[in-house]
């Protein structure tokens, strides 16, 4: 099993599901040292953080391409109740207006290309999907 990508059961459970529903999704990042890319890839090297924020940058697009937006980004600090062995380097909070619009999202051509910097900057990550309904978004 990966820590870094879905299994084919996650993905047909999570398809299976309202594609109306509102989400909010909890992402919880830990970075690699050192990215690793895939051998093909010609990438210059570059700390997990920086392949990810290369990744990011494209993902905030995309997000608020499909009428998405960001709760929260930022460090994780402490764990504060939990296994204190599990650490965590970044969580973000992600508000999609639908099921549908995160499928959508992740299907995206230049969605897809970004990819390769996630899965060379993450040592694990948990996505974890929440009842996005009562989302207030702060507003701009």
């Amino acid at each position: 099993m990966s820590d870094v990508e879905p299994t084919r059961q996650q993905l047909e459970a999570f398809a299976k599901g309202d594609m109306k529903q509102p989400l909010a999704m909890l992402n919880l990042l830990r970075f690699k040292e050192v990215a690793t890319y895939d051998p093909g890839d010609k990438e210059a090297k570059r700390s997990g953080a920086e392949a990810y924020a290369l990744y990011g940058a494209v993902a905030q697009q995309k997000v608020r391409e499909v009428g998405g937006d960001f709760i929260y980004v930022g460090p994780a600090q402490q764990t504060f109740i939990g296994p204190s062995d599990v650490k965590w380097d970044m969580m973000a909070l992600v508000y999609y207006p639908s099921r549908e619009a995160f499928l959508r999202m992740v299907s995206m051509p230049d969605y897809q290309a970004a990819t390769k910097h996630r899965r060379a900057g993450l040592a694990a990550t948990r996505l974890i999907q929440c009842d996005g309904t009562h989302v207030t978004l702060p507003k701009k």
